[in-house]
């Protein structure tokens, strides 16, 4: 949600923002919208001053029933005021939803992914001396990958994983909470994954994004699309004591998304599901400490990659490709040699005060008693299935065999390989 102050404030920066992102520029039109919603709200007030004026003059007066009359249609008018105001509140509210989040300044601009810029590449390519699978020939063969059985049970995109895959998956669940709760002092959470619509409100999936979420028919509730929700959630509708940040959240949780926009995109697979594993990351601070925040956001990422061995890169989004709540993101991509390419796994965000302010979430400083919104992070740390795929290929050898990487063997009861025999 954005500021009116700040848009009547900046109203050419506020444009502009929204057009680097291919918007058209609306905050004449919010603020015109604006305007006449105050001009219903003092006309009301007027009326109320004026009923308050004739009620008051009934005692002295010698014509009560012109005046009862009179009260009457002022009534009436105020009435009609009150349903109008509400009305044009109302639009501009879900006009105000449906804008995007600001573009930070040093957002590079572009109009899609093609012009997203790569600003670190770590890790070495391993050298593999024979043409390397992608992860579902790898998987399938060996039935640790079921899909004719996943689209018995519910349809395409989505996957039945078994035996020694199941138990890799596990133990990525628990390297990635043990990561981030001990070395980076998150605290985990173990949250909903049915959300309310003002849930997904305040981090902004609705009502933009209604078509890539799964709504159920009890109570309003939509399954999760990612855990941010809940855990940006934990403190909407609520006053944080300055004192208390920054609040640092993680959890594990399924995420469920429809892929309306991924029509023929990686339908076979564990890189685009209907269903999905992730521990996300999500942080609260104040507003002076967001960029230093998705630094040590961004540093936890980079921590989990190291320690798996795999060669990555960081991405910074431009101006067409952020997501729709983000100022500034950094995407990790990793090489998938059976894929002959890069792919995202991961991605870092600064919503600085947007979310929070759609979620009524604020901060009080006890020395001062200033009141403010303060910023909000979240990052994916990571999606399970992603990382499978990577270490799959990435850790495959001639026999079809994949080496456990070392950091995950003690979470797999020292086992360190998955093969036919495993």
């Amino acid at each position: 949600m954005h500021d009116i102050k700040y848009i009547k404030e900046n109203t050419k920066e506020f444009d502009n923002a929204i057009s680097k992102r291919g918007g058209s520029p609306c905050g004449s039109h919010i603020l015109q919208k604006y305007e006449e919603y105050l001009s219903y709200l003092n006309k009301k007030q007027e009326l109320q001053e004026t009923r308050n004026l004739i009620t008051k003059s009934f005692k002295e007066s010698n014509d009560t029933e012109n005046l009862k009359k009179q009260v009457q249609l002022i009534k009436k008018e105020i009435d009609e005021l009150s349903l109008s105001s509400e009305k044009i509140f109302e639009e501009l509210n879900q006009e105000l939803l449906l804008i995007p989040n600001i573009v930070d300044e040093k957002v590079p601009e572009g109009l899609d992914e093609n012009e997203n810029k790569i600003i670190k590449e770590c890790g070495q390519k391993k050298q593999i001396e024979f043409k390397p699978l992608d992860h579902v020939k790898l998987m399938e063969n060996k039935d640790f990958l079921n899909y004719e059985q996943a689209v018995n049970l519910s349809g395409s995109r989505f996957s039945v994983l078994k035996s020694d895959l199941a138990y890799l998956n596990r133990a990525l669940v628990n390297f990635f909470l043990d990561h981030n709760v001990q070395d980076f002092g998150y605290m985990e959470c173990v949250v909903p994954e049915l959300v309310k619509s003002s849930s997904l409100e305040g981090t902004g999936q609705l009502p933009k994004f209604k078509d890539d979420l799964f709504q159920t028919n009890f109570n309003n509730l939509w399954l999760i699309p990612t855990a941010e929700v809940p855990l940006t959630n934990l403190n909407r509708d609520s006053i944080i004591k300055a004192s208390e940040l920054p609040l640092r959240y993680t959890s594990f949780t399924n995420c469920f998304r429809s892929e309306a926009g991924a029509s023929g995109k990686d339908t076979k697979g564990l890189m685009r599901e209907h269903q999905f594993g992730k521990v996300e990351i999500v942080s609260i601070t104040h507003p002076d400490k967001s960029t230093i925040e998705l630094d040590r956001m961004i540093s936890c990422v980079e921590s989990i990659l190291t320690k798996l061995d795999l060669p990555y890169r960081l991405v910074e989004l431009c101006s067409g490709d952020l997501g729709f709540s983000s100022t500034y993101t950094i995407d990790f991509e990793i090489w998938m040699p059976g894929q002959n390419q890069f792919r995202e796994v991961s991605s870092c965000s600064n919503c600085k005060g947007f979310q929070s302010r759609r979620m009524k979430m604020r901060v009080k400083d006890e020395k001062t008693n200033k009141i403010y919104h303060p910023h909000t992070l979240n990052g994916s740390a990571v999606a399970i299935g992603r990382i499978l795929v990577a270490i799959l290929e990435n850790f495959q050898n001639a026999d079809t065999s994949i080496k456990i990487p070392d950091v995950l063997q003690k979470y797999m009861n020292g086992k360190k390989k998955i093969s036919y025999e495993s």
